[in-house]
């Protein structure tokens, strides 16, 4: 294995074939290389889900007729609560217990800074989650094999051309399922939440070739006000939790300084074990975690801003709540059989027919994981059947590398030729066409919560870990006359084409193809007459949801600069910050030699990418943050609001406010590109007393 040195202050990295190896702690290296040398970057093609074969001649030029397809007939999965652990566990007072290596919390549900929070409870809500080896099916129809240009293949093991049931891929998912759990939490309750590594027990599954190989994990809570050590953070926990370990992690929902305007709505959980979180998540690490005020936005739309839903409590403490529907977005991979496997840690150079329709991953390509089949709540092209009433849809971008924007449209789909592994609208002629946008989304919330005011779009621009919340009106299109009718079908789609990991293709790209529309979810209307109990509301373009704190004096507040960008040599290390990859056992609690970071004492943050095509999603722990200007230009629409992830296209400049309130300890930002991310474009700091 290659090694690498701490050398006046930096990391030698060592070429191409380079990989870490975490000094001085106790738990044994996260990476582990191969001796194949350098990866390669060749993928395969998906099967075409749902496909139709049409024979034309000799096997060689067998093709598809455009129109010939069975997709879109899965059901769309909707997500429903975790019951509660049946009696309680843990301590999660000041001081108690934390985990199986005896942490104990720093803020307990008992402890001053919270209890006098408005209609504090307590007596946490107590919830188990185990991760366990699993199977997950992402279609229950039948697929075509096919190759880079979309023409039919055999499949690995078939004598003749023809359809095929795609087996199970295996996961690691939180309690077996993905996406895992959705825990559905409240403002003033807190949750304790026990996750237990059951990682070891395979029950005969094959976990293929990726996933982190000690089969550790850490979970965290993305956006969290959380203390260090139930946030999950290689910072805090560089050596993560192994088969047989638990840890109780307590999130509080409490804002900082319990202040109401700081209330957020949409948070999720996924693994960050250090060096493998992008496999680890990709394998299936997701879990949802919506957040509800009691005050004005509580899952019942009769109260308060009377957004769509209809909460209905159990007996467990629990509750679920209809026509509030969380989206969650990931993109994958199925093996070919025929592509080789080759990374520093996938494979080297053999071919796996037995995996064929599995799950595919490489650990390490250089500009990130994109997959070429998409999927929501872990189905490929799935139906949802809608009434005639107002939803609202939490979007999430669980992808490891890849940008979506999403429309409402219309059109005929199909699975155009050369198409690879997915469908396009398409015209008469069988080419490709971009559709008729026919409905708008009404905008409610970011990342960090509801905005002060929505927002009409006819497009949702997603990155990867961002959050977008919307309310459509199913009763009518967009010109808000023309009613829809029973049996209406529409898709939601995505007009973003992301050939690879480095960005999404814009108009004046030499590659931009300005008729790329590929639907994800088929939408139909269920019933011709609107039903009786939408209470619901769709609030005004200038009705207020969530006023934004006032922000301090700016102009004497400690300020640092920190410069996304891709190291001059390859190899593990090749993405950095401030020219350093990230490594926890060096102290970074103060990146660049400054002040330290005061808790209570706010700070301006300017991040830079430095270029070179490359985007960067920026992703920070603790608190979210407040954008003071971009590119040298005071903050603009979405941008006012707060968020936990910094959106940064090539070249761009953002300076942000930051607060760092209620806990001290270590954290980290990163890059949320999990393939950047695992390559070390991450920095740790410290909130000190």
């Amino acid at each position: 294995m290659l090694k690498f040195g701490l050398i006046a202050g930096g990391a030698a990295l060592l070429g191409p074939g380079a990989v870490r190896e975490v000094l001085a702690l106790s738990c044994h290296n996260s990476m582990v290389a191969n001796s194949c040398g350098a990866a390669n970057e060749q993928y395969p093609t998906s099967p075409l889900i749902g496909g139709k074969i049409v024979l034309v001649g000799t096997v060689s030029q067998v093709s598809r007729k455009p129109g010939d397809f069975t997709a879109f007939t899965d059901l769309l999965p909707i997500p429903r609560a975790l019951p509660a652990a049946t009696t309680p566990f843990g301590d999660p007072r000041t001081g108690g217990v934390q985990d199986s290596d005896g942490q104990v919390h720093q803020v307990g549900v008992n402890d001053p800074t919270v209890t006098s929070y408005p209609g504090w409870i307590s007596t946490p809500m107590f919830y188990k989650i185990q991760l366990k080896v699993a199977q997950h099916r992402f279609t229950s129809k039948q697929a075509v094999p096919i190759d880079a240009l979309g023409n039919i293949v055999r499949a690995p093991g078939q004598n003749t051309i023809g359809l095929k049931f795609l087996p199970t891929s295996t996961i690691w998912g939180f309690n077996g399922q993905f996406p895992g759990p959705m825990i559905n939490a409240e403002y003033g309750r807190p949750c304790l939440v026990r996750f237990e590594n059951k990682l070891n027990i395979d029950n005969g599954l094959s976990s293929q070739n990726f996933g982190a190989p000690d089969r550790a994990f850490l979970t965290h809570l993305h956006n969290a006000h959380t203390a260090p050590e139930s946030d999950g953070n290689p910072n805090h926990k560089p050596c993560p939790y192994g088969p047989g370990q638990w840890v109780d992690n307590l999130y509080l929902n409490w804002t900082p300084d319990g202040d109401d305007r700081e209330k957020q709505s949409f948070f999720w959980f996924h693994d960050h074990r250090m060096d493998h979180t992008g496999a680890n998540v990709y394998k299936g690490l997701v879990g949802l975690y919506p957040i509800y005020d009691p005050v004005k936005d509580f899952g019942d739309e009769r109260f308060g801003l009377r957004l769509p839903g209809k909460r209905i409590n159990n007996s467990d403490g629990t509750f679920n709540v209809n026509y509030d529907i969380p989206l969650a977005f990931y993109d994958c991979r199925l093996d070919d059989g025929v592509t080789r496997h080759q990374d520093f840690h996938n494979g080297c150079q053999e071919t796996h027919p037995e995996w064929w329709g599995k799950t595919y991953f490489k650990h390490f390509p250089d500009k990130g994981f994109v997959g070429d089949v998409f999927t929501v709540n872990g189905k490929a092209c799935p139906v949802l059947y809608v009434k005639r009433r107002k939803y609202r849809f939490r979007m999430l971008d669980a992808s490891i590398a890849r940008q979506y924007e999403f429309k409402l449209m219309q059109g005929t789909v199909a699975a155009a030729p050369g198409q690879q592994g997915q469908y396009n609208f398409v015209g008469s002629n069988g080419l490709n066409t971009s559709g008729e946008q026919v409905m708008r989304f009404r905008q409610i919330a970011t990342d960090g919560g509801l905005l002060p005011f929505p927002i009409d779009r006819d497009s949702i621009e997603l990155w990867p870990a961002n959050r977008r919340e919307v309310i459509v009106d199913f009763r009518y299109y967009q010109d808000g006359i023309s009613p829809t009718k029973g049996g209406d079908v529409i898709y939601l789609a995505n007009i973003a084409e992301m050939p690879d990991g480095r960005k999404r293709t814009l108009p004046g790209d030499v590659d931009f193809n300005p008729n790329y529309c590929v639907p994800v979810l088929k939408i139909v209307i269920d019933g011709n007459d609107a039903p009786p109990d939408d209470y619901s509301l769709m609030p005004d373009l200038n009705e207020p949801l969530r006023e934004l704190p006032p922000l301090p004096d700016l102009r004497n507040l400690p300020t640092r600069v920190f410069e996304f960008a891709k190291a001059a040599v390859g190899g593990e290390l090749n993405w950095t910050i401030n020219g350093r990859p990230f490594d926890p056992a060096r102290d970074e609690a103060d990146p660049l030699g400054n002040n330290p970071i005061r808790k209570g004492r706010p700070e301006l943050w300017t991040y830079i990418n430095s270029g070179g095509g490359w985007t960067h999603p920026i992703h920070h722990h603790e608190e979210e943050h407040r954008i003071i200007s971009r590119n040298g230009q005071p903050a603009q629409g979405e941008d006012v609001a707060r968020a936990d992830v910094v959106n940064l296209q090539g070249g761009e400049s953002v300076t942000l406010y930051r607060n760092f309130r209620t806990f001290t300890g270590k954290y980290v930002a990163h890059c949320h590109n999990l393939s950047h991310e695992d390559h070390a474009m991450m920095f740790g700091w410290e909130i000190k007393p």
